[in-house]
């Protein structure tokens, strides 16, 4: 499996607790074996989590993946914008590029 990156953004009618719970419940059940380890992440003044982990479906092929997650209100509705980067476990400078994709990043709400 290559690394790839990318972002999602979805309308919630949740709050941002029960929409990280939701999130990280998800994660957790893309694949058989599964780790996540979450950290605050709150910027701009909207409420956000980072999250690392990896998952396997056996224990010799592992992926290592890195999520921000912000829950960003507006006057028309709530959205969860995650930013998700994936690679093979042990794939150089995947930490590195991880941390900066999931770093902060700007919202702009027309």
């Amino acid at each position: 499996m290559d690394s790839h990156a990318e972002v999602t953004i979805a309308a919630t009618p949740l709050d941002p607790g029960a929409a990280f719970t939701r999130y990280g419940d998800d994660v957790m059940a893309r694949y058989p074996i599964s780790t996540l380890s979450l950290l605050p992440g709150q910027f701009c003044g909207f409420s956000g989590q980072k999250l690392m982990g990896s998952w396997a479906r056996d224990p010799d092929e592992s992926l290592e993946y890195q999520d921000r997650i912000a829950h960003i209100w507006t006057n028309t509705g709530n959205y969860l914008v995650a930013v998700h980067v994936e690679a093979q476990s042990g794939t150089p400078g995947f930490d590195e590029a991880a941390s900066v994709l999931t770093g902060e990043f700007g919202i702009v709400i027309p």
